[in-house]
């Protein structure tokens, strides 16, 4: 359903691009083998030349060499947590802080490539949204899968709760929806489809 969005960001890359994908955002690498197949098809469909994997046993060296060779790179949706664990461990940060070729994060993904980010913890009753540190250095939060149906996704915030969070931080919070984005370049914002500022308890759609 982000399809377009994807080969935007392939058009961008360059004139059949490689692509990086850094897939450390689960716990298990039991669906590993298969996951690969079908992005590595998925990208390949959509205009990439190649497409290459980061493993979580890559050296520093090894780590920033795929990245030079890269003109993408791909954080995919999971577990945040996980994500910026494995990216600060492996100096992963300093690499794609001097990266200058296009970055995509999806869900997990782009939830990590801000210094925090708001995402829902508990359960039922117990639910709060709060803010997480990421490990980029996009100086706004965002929130993912906003206004979703499917309940069980992590980064659901209720505009209650974003609008209190919002009053709270001086940080401008962007809750992205989904088969949407936010793209930022150089200093500048751009908005496709459904996204939605939240800052000083006010909310605003971004157009």
């Amino acid at each position: 359903m982000s399809r377009h969005i994807m080969e935007r960001a392939i058009r961008e890359a360059g004139p059949r691009p490689t692509v990086l994908i850094i897939p450390w955002t689960g716990e298990s690498d039991d669906s590993e083998g298969e996951y690969r197949a079908v992005i590595t098809e998925y990208f390949m469909d959509i205009g990439a030349e190649t497409v290459q994997f980061a493993e979580t046993w890559d050296t520093y060296g090894a780590l920033e060499k795929k990245a030079r060779s890269s003109n993408l790179i791909y954080l995919p949706g999971g577990n945040p947590a996980v994500l910026v664990d494995r990216m600060l461990v492996s100096r992963g940060d300093e690499i794609l802080a001097g990266y200058e070729g296009v970055i995509v994060g999806n869900s997990a993904g782009a939830l990590a490539l801000c210094r925090k980010y708001a995402a829902v913890v508990g359960q039922r009753d117990t639910v709060e949204t709060r803010f997480f540190t990421g490990f980029g250095e996009l100086d706004f939060a965002v929130s993912v899968h906003y206004m979703s149906d499917d309940n069980t996704q992590s980064g659901i915030s209720p505009d209650s709760e974003l609008l209190a969070l919002s009053e709270k931080s001086a940080t401008k919070i962007f809750a992205i929806s989904d088969n949407s984005a936010l793209i930022y370049e150089k200093g500048k914002l751009e908005f496709v489809g459904y996204v939605f500022q939240f800052h000083r308890g006010n909310r605003t759609r971004c157009l």
